[in-house]
């Protein structure tokens, strides 16, 4: 069953209402045959107005909707998360997947999950109490959130490195590492993602082998990509 969401506090309702419900965005992932992302109920939001990208007071506020296009090209967002957006190969695939749902997925694969969290950024929500604002590394480590992903608030002068390795452009990444600020952060494929002020955080992820690689050669990706 698909519902279409006229505004943000409706999806939130619908998110409650629907134990087995998604929120469809960008639909790269939750229409791919065999997602994990499956549901018995989604909740299509792509008609809120949450793909804006906006400065103020040395901020930019970057929409959840927006595509990772978007991303790529806006020359008011840091540099390294336009690079972790260009990772994306597929220029049909960028103008279709949202900032938001590829770090709300949280997949360890994720294009954008390691900048944003070595960003130290913080997010917008809307949960059943209203609009709530936190840290992204906060609103991360919380899978169970039901609320809806509204927009990510980064200082325009941040900078920062972000790398990928995979076997192909247009392959899973096996390792994904971003440094900004003293944060590090790293995704490793079929393992998990870290993040934190020691350049030692990946020893903190239980790596493991899986098609993009063994567990020793992850091991030592995250260990020198930064």
């Amino acid at each position: 069953m698909i519902y279409r969401a006229s505004t943000a506090e409706e999806a939130v309702k619908l998110r409650h209402e629907n134990p087995s419900s998604v929120y469809l965005a960008g639909g790269t992932e939750i229409m791919r045959l065999g997602s994990s992302a499956a549901a018995d109920v989604i909740i299509d939001i792509t008609a809120l107005p949450l793909s804006d990208i906006e400065t103020a007071d040395g901020k930019v506020s970057i929409g959840a909707l927006a595509v990772l296009q978007d991303i790529k090209e806006a020359e008011v967002i840091p540099s390294f998360i336009r690079d972790a957006a260009s990772f994306c190969a597929s220029l049909q695939l960028r103008n279709a997947a949202t900032v938001g749902g590829n770090f709300a997925l949280r997949r360890t694969d994720s294009y954008m999950a390691a900048a944003l969290l070595a960003s130290e950024c913080e997010v917008e929500i809307m949960c059943s109490e209203g609009v709530k604002k936190m840290a992204a590394s906060a609103y991360f480590d919380k899978p169970e959130c039901r609320g809806l992903l509204l927009r990510f608030i980064v200082d325009t002068k941040r900078e920062g490195r972000v790398k990928r390795i995979s076997r192909a452009s247009h392959m899973h990444a096996a390792v994904t590492a971003a440094f900004s600020g003293g944060c590090y952060a790293w995704s490793v494929s079929g393992s998990g993602t870290a993040y934190g002020h020691s350049r030692d955080g990946w020893k903190n992820i239980d790596i493991k082998d899986d098609l993009t690689g063994s567990a020793e050669y992850k091991r030592y990706l995250a260990s020198v990509l930064l």
